[in-house]
């Protein structure tokens, strides 16, 4: 057999057990991300709603102090409208009132929105909690499938990698260049004949080139897709 062929049908076997070796893993690689990113797009969500749970705190905090100085200074009000010696003013005094009566009925419809909001970002809270705890489980669980498939295979993928260098230094540069560019595109470089065509993409060869390729002493690429071709008996 033509060394440079023997050699490019050894480089094409490698990087065949090298994409078996590194497919083991599955999707997990994948799976590991896309839960990492969920569970930190959920951490930043809990983070928000904790900051804008102590914000309403707060606020209504606040609200309750305001509606007891209003409840207060209306029960002094309140005490004084009997003590007025003029309908002038009696009358200022009940305007005060309502005003009072209107401002904590303001500040009271304002702190039953706001503890409704804060019930709202309490349930998704707890929701986004137990959520991150189950996420926190699955994930520890995929990490060690993912570090134990990749612990089982590393001194496989050490050796093929140097067996890889190894054979590439004896390819002329030209033939692995299109051997490189076709397991890019094709994830093969190089293929058995299958009958009378390319073991690749399955096209009939000429007569002329199967019998060449068949002697396994020149090397012919396939017109249709470029692969090189060789006979394996």
């Amino acid at each position: 057999m033509n060394q440079e062929l023997e050699n490019l049908i050894s480089l094409q076997h490698i990087d065949s057990k090298i994409l078996d070796i590194e497919s083991l893993a599955g999707d997990l690689p994948q799976k590991v991300e896309k839960k990492e990113q969920t569970l930190k797009n959920i951490s930043d969500e809990l983070v928000i709603s904790n900051n804008r749970i102590e914000e309403l705190e707060k606020e209504n905090r606040k609200l309750q102090s305001e509606i007891e100085d209003s409840e207060s200074s209306l029960a002094k009000y309140k005490e004084q409208l009997f003590l007025v010696k003029s309908n002038k003013e009696y009358d200022a005094l009940n305007n005060e009132i309502d005003h009072i009566k209107k401002a904590i009925s303001e500040f009271e419809e304002r702190y039953i929105l706001i503890e409704e909001e804060k019930e709202n970002l309490l349930k998704s809270k707890e929701s986004n909690e137990s959520e991150i705890d189950t996420l926190n489980e699955t994930l520890e669980k995929e990490k060690i499938k993912l570090n134990n498939a990749i612990k089982d295979s590393k001194s496989d993928l050490e050796k093929l990698h140097l067996d890889k260098k190894n054979i590439e230094s004896k390819i002329n540069s030209s033939h692995l260049n299109q051997y490189n560019t076709l397991k890019s595109a094709k994830g093969i470089g190089v293929a058995p004949l299958n009958g009378n065509c390319c073991g690749s993409c399955y096209s009939m060869l000429p007569p002329q080139m199967v019998v060449e390729i068949k002697s396994n002493n020149i090397i012919h690429s396939c017109p249709s897709c470029g692969v090189y071709a060789y006979w394996e008996e």
